[in-house]
């Protein structure tokens, strides 16, 4: 019988696994792309946007050397002038002076008609010695008054070191009395003890405060003098101070300080004494008195020490009359030390002010004018008037023909080798003058090298009422091309860092109560505060706030501000870029 055969399967049928094989890839494929719809529907939004973040100029904080320069102006002028004086009454022959004209030194500027010189020698020599020796006996007698003022300015010293001791000798005898006196109190009889002892430590108690009492009011009544002194010294001070006589005011200085110590060792010696016053303290020593003579009139007794009396122990005796010789000598010390401050307030009263000395020197120098024989006169009228520096003459105002007299003013010449500039600083610059510093002075097209010289204490007033300070920049290298009178710039050299923080000048913002810059940090505008040093036309040192390599932000573009969002372009792209970056 032949084999069946298995039936065939139709045609495009499949079998239930490769159904289930196909269903499980379908619903893959079907997953995939449900995912990739999503992504697609995630992403497609953020593909089309666009990044609208501002953009800001920024620049790193880097090292480098920061110079800083003072700009000022000023008027140039010449630190050496003379003004010739005509030694002769006689007519002026020559008179060769022109302002503006530039004059070597040994040029003659006026020469003069010898023909008429007449002199009265004999009055004019009278006159010369008595104005010399009248102002030659004041100084003399000024230069005396500080000798004597040195010498007791010695003796002060002394005097007070003798006042210190005999009062600390004082202190110890007040103390041994004491000390003796309850030492013979104790040595009573046992019975007399008893019966009196309370009012013998009352009496001594009420001595002791007595005589606190009385040094007290003695002390005070010093005290109160010497702060009257010290009042007025120091309205002197003042005066000396403002009229620039330091050596004065340093004086007047020392007495204040001495005259204050006492008051201040006084107080400490008060105190100590009013402790040791105990319940009296505060009391006057009248009241004290009044309390002890009266306690004496109860009872007149004294205590037995040997022989019952205690007034008649030597040396108890003894001390009671060393004190009263110390307390004689320590008010003939103070008395003296009074005598001595005198002379030295004497000496700073009689002293010749730098004023009277010139003024002095003027009159004596009129005076040897006077005085000069009739030779010397002509020979003075034939050597004439010559310059004896190069320089420029400032003033010639006469002419040939003019009568001279003697002591009339003739000619001005400024020298034109020692000149300096005189500028004007404005109070917010000059706390950056100093002497020495150096400069650049321009004139004109030419530019000279300069040094700051005299800077004025004083400030003055510009035309818009605000102060300003006065400082001479001294010229180095000055040559035929200074002008005086004409206007120079300078840029003085005020400070100079090497290898420093720096950032831009328009960087560094200054607030109400402090300096600051503002940064770009991680992508926020931040507020930083700084300290900052010196800055040039283009940099500013920073000391404190920041570090190498922050991003500072010169200018903070209009809506921007503290917190914002932002960018980073570097500053060298230029603020225009900034402002594309948000369109």
């Amino acid at each position: 019988m032949p084999k069946e055969r298995a039936p065939k399967r139709p045609k495009g049928r499949k079998t239930p696994q490769q159904r289930r094989r196909q269903g499980r890839i379908i619903t893959v494929i079907i997953g995939v792309l449900a995912i990739l719809s999503m992504v697609a529907l995630l992403m497609l939004p953020r593909m089309t946007q666009t990044d609208t973040t501002p953009m800001v100029a920024t620049q790193e904080v880097q090292k480098g050397d920061v110079t800083a320069y003072l700009e000022v102006s000023g008027t140039v002028k010449s630190l050496k002038t003379k003004t010739y004086y005509s030694p002769v009454n006689a007519a002026v022959k020559e008179y060769a002076a022109k302002a503006g004209q530039a004059v070597t030194v040994g040029t003659t500027l006026v020469s003069f008609d010898t023909s008429t010189l007449e002199r009265d020698n004999q009055k004019a020599s009278y006159t010369r010695s008595v104005t010399v020796n009248t102002n030659q006996d004041v100084l003399d007698k000024a230069a005396k008054s500080r000798a004597e003022a040195d010498v007791a300015r010695g003796n002060t010293r002394i005097i007070q070191s003798d006042i210190d001791r005999f009062k600390n000798y004082i202190n110890g005898l007040k103390q041994a009395i004491s000390d003796r006196t309850i030492q013979l109190s104790q040595q009573a009889t046992v019975s007399a003890a008893v019966l009196r002892q309370d009012q013998v430590l009352e009496t001594e108690t009420l001595s002791q405060a007595l005589e606190a009492a009385t040094q007290i009011e003695s002390l005070k009544a010093r005290d109160t003098t010497y702060q009257a002194e010290i009042d007025s010294l120091t309205i002197s001070k003042s005066q000396a101070e403002f009229e620039g006589d330091k050596n004065t005011a340093a004086t007047i200085g020392a007495q204040i300080k001495n005259k204050t110590k006492t008051i201040e060792a006084d107080q400490i010696l008060i105190d100590q004494l009013e402790e040791q016053m105990g319940d009296y303290a505060g009391l006057p020593a009248a009241d004290i008195q009044q309390m002890l003579e009266g306690m004496s009139a109860a009872d007149g007794s004294v205590m037995d020490l040997d022989t019952g009396n205690a007034a008649t122990d030597a040396q108890l005796a003894q001390w009671q009359l060393d004190l009263e010789n110390a307390q004689t000598t320590l008010g003939e010390l103070q008395s003296d030390l009074a005598q001595e401050e005198a002379k030295v307030d004497a000496a700073d009263a009689t002293d010749v002010t730098a004023a009277s000395k010139k003024a002095m020197e003027g009159n004596n120098n009129l005076a040897e004018i006077d005085s000069m024989s009739q030779e010397e006169i002509l020979e003075k009228g034939r050597r004439g008037i010559k310059a004896e520096f190069n320089g420029i003459i400032t003033k010639a105002e006469l002419f040939p023909g003019t009568e001279a007299t003697q002591g009339m003013e003739l000619v001005s010449v400024a020298s034109n080798d020692d000149v300096a500039v005189e500028a004007t600083v404005s109070k917010y610059d000059y706390g950056k003058l100093k002497e020495g510093q150096k400069a650049q002075v321009t004139i004109g097209d030419n530019v000279y090298q300069g040094t700051v010289g005299d800077i004025s204490r004083v400030a003055q007033q510009n035309e818009k009422g605000a102060p300003i300070i006065t400082c001479e920049v001294n010229i180095d290298n000055p040559d035929d091309g200074i002008f005086l009178g004409v206007e120079a710039k300078v840029s003085i050299l005020t400070g100079s860092e090497k290898d420093v923080l720096t950032v831009p000048v328009e960087a560094v913002n200054t607030g109400k109560d402090s300096t600051f810059c503002y940064v770009l940090d991680n992508g926020v505008i931040a507020r930083r505060e700084v300290v900052a040093g010196i800055s040039s036309d283009t940099q500013t040192q920073i000391q404190e706030g920041l570090k190498e390599g922050d991003l500072v932000i010169p200018q903070l573009t209009d809506g921007l501000m503290e917190g914002s969002a932002a960018k980073s372009m570097p500053a060298e792209s230029g603020l225009e870029g900034a402002d594309g970056a948000d369109d």
